[in-house]
């Protein structure tokens, strides 16, 4: 899910909870939005660069790469021991469950992305729309909305890998 969703997300889940949170729902948008820090982490890393635009484009690519650093906040075992914390110190719950709250929507959101993919994939003969190659063929989401995701299989387009690269590095993201 896009950094921008995670935002506007965490936003609004900490605005319905200031009522009951007070000053500690900053605390629960902080949890969901820099758990993403690990990505930014690796990308500085790996990449040697500390530019946040840069790492955005980066993971934005068709096929970014997906190492185990790169979710490390996200690992389950990291997760628990927050929520343990959050449990022992109160101050640190509303910490932990931002951060169960992003993994929580990144799971929901692939699980129907993935659908809306496998019909896209039927959908077009498992053939890419640009070249009619059957090789190695996904999809790219060619209209999203500017804010919050769309699970709608018509907003996918089923492309083979050299021309979901190529619409990734067009600037309008349009299908070649």
């Amino acid at each position: 899910m896009r950094v921008r969703d995670h935002v506007a997300f965490s936003t609004a889940t900490a605005a319905v909870a200031l009522p009951w949170l007070g000053r500690d729902a900053t605390w629960l948008w902080v949890g969901g939005v820099l758990i993403d820090a690990d990505h930014y982490a690796w990308f500085s890393l790996s990449q040697r660069r500390v530019d946040p635009r840069a790492a955005v484009r980066f993971f934005n690519r068709a096929h970014a790469p997906q190492h185990r650093a790169t979710r490390a906040l996200h690992d389950p075992r990291i997760l628990i021991g927050a929520l343990f914390l959050g449990a022992r110190h109160r101050c640190l719950m509303p910490l932990a469950v931002g951060m169960s709250l992003h993994v929580a929507l990144d799971r929901r959101h692939d699980a129907r992305l993935d659908k809306a993919r496998a019909v896209a994939l039927k959908r077009d003969d498992y053939a890419c729309c640009a070249c009619g190659t059957r090789t190695r063929v996904g999809t790219h989401i060619w209209r999203q909305p500017w804010l919050l995701p769309s699970y709608g299989a018509d907003d996918l387009v089923s492309l083979c890998g050299p021309c979901h690269e190529r619409a990734h590095g067009d600037a309008t993201g349009q299908v070649p």
